[in-house]
């Protein structure tokens, strides 16, 4: 069966559905954030303070085209929808749920959460990035998922029962 990505904003709970949604199916998991990592011996935040955001996109862009497509869940990062070769790359992969979180749940998770650098840049408005990245994860999106006061096993759940119908 076609692999499962998942977008969403930071803070939607791609990696924890991921994690939940691997369990349930018995399915490999790639988490595109934690391959960089992996691949360039680098945290997140070293990577944008040393390369910068666009570089990281790069190396974002490297990663999705070297997840596997059959059989394995992959949680990739909140801004991998701002490259339009990215775009395109997932709406051929088929079942790209879009984890769908209002701004105040998000702010609510991701209150005491420092690893994030675009989260913890004050001079960034993320409920603009929020408003700008939203129709990108829609364009991609074989399925929407509202993620807000669900549990990560209700949300894994409803895929579940998406891609199964």
């Amino acid at each position: 069966m076609k692999s499962i990505y998942l977008v969403g904003f930071m803070g939607s709970g791609k990696t924890s559905v991921a994690e939940y949604l691997q369990k349930e199916l018995g399915w490999g998991l790639q988490d595109t954030d934690q391959m960089i990592v992996d691949q360039y011996e680098m945290t997140i935040p070293t990577i944008f303070a040393e390369k910068g955001e666009t570089e990281f996109r790069n190396y974002e862009t490297n990663m999705l085209h070297t997840t596997t497509t059959e059989n394995t869940i992959i949680a990739t990062g909140g801004g991998i929808i701002e490259k339009d070769e990215n775009r395109q790359w997932l709406k051929n992969q088929g079942n790209v749920i879009f984890l769908q979180t209002s701004w105040e749940e998000i702010g609510r998770r991701l209150q005491h959460d420092s690893s994030r650098p675009i989260w913890n840049n004050q001079s960034r408005d993320k409920q603009k990035l929020l408003e700008d990245r939203t129709p990108k994860y829609l364009e991609v999106a074989s399925y929407v998922i509202q993620t807000d006061n669900k549990t990560e096993e209700q949300i894994a759940a409803e895929i579940i029962s998406n891609i199964h119908a």
